[in-house]
């Protein structure tokens, strides 16, 4: 059950946020400082600085975990406030640029097809020199369609 102070912390916490958060809601990890194996949790948005997690670990204030993101990865963290089933972490070093986008874009998954299906198709650029022959070569076959043409004509 969350206390007036966890409260009182949650706002603060609320305010002094830089980023907004994304809302995320899938599944990571978390492993305690001084555990071994990792656990299954929900992390339900996400921002360069932190996260919100739901679990039902009993986890207290400034307590050190890992976080496993998916898209992500492992990143250290410390718990800032407590609420009744979710968690406030702020990351001891922030993530890099680009990692709130592969946490969201790791959500799509291909359902046992090949990826072949979704790449963009190869194209075939010639080179400069290669087009203005292919653009010459084009140009003189018709003005000598145009030529033979006229010559019938005129014949």
């Amino acid at each position: 059950m969350a206390t007036a102070h966890n409260l009182v912390s949650f706002a603060d916490t609320v305010e002094r946020r830089g980023e907004t958060r994304v809302s995320l809601a899938r599944t990571g990890t978390l492993r305690l400082a001084d555990e071994l194996p990792s656990r299954e949790i929900r992390i339900a948005d996400l921002n360069r600085d932190g996260c919100r997690i739901e679990s039902l670990l009993p986890l207290a204030i400034d307590q050190a975990v890992t976080i496993g993101i998916p898209g992500v990865g492992q990143n250290s963290a410390r718990i800032t406030w407590v609420g009744r089933s979710d968690y406030g972490c702020q990351f001891d070093v922030a993530l890099p640029a680009g990692s709130v986008t592969a946490a969201m874009t790791d959500n799509v998954h291909d359902l046992g097809q090949t990826h072949a299906a979704f790449r963009a198709p190869a194209t075939f650029k010639w080179a400069p020199r290669g087009r203005l022959m292919l653009l010459g070569a084009l140009s003189l076959a018709g003005w000598t369609a145009i030529t033979i043409v006229a010559a019938r004509l005129l014949a």
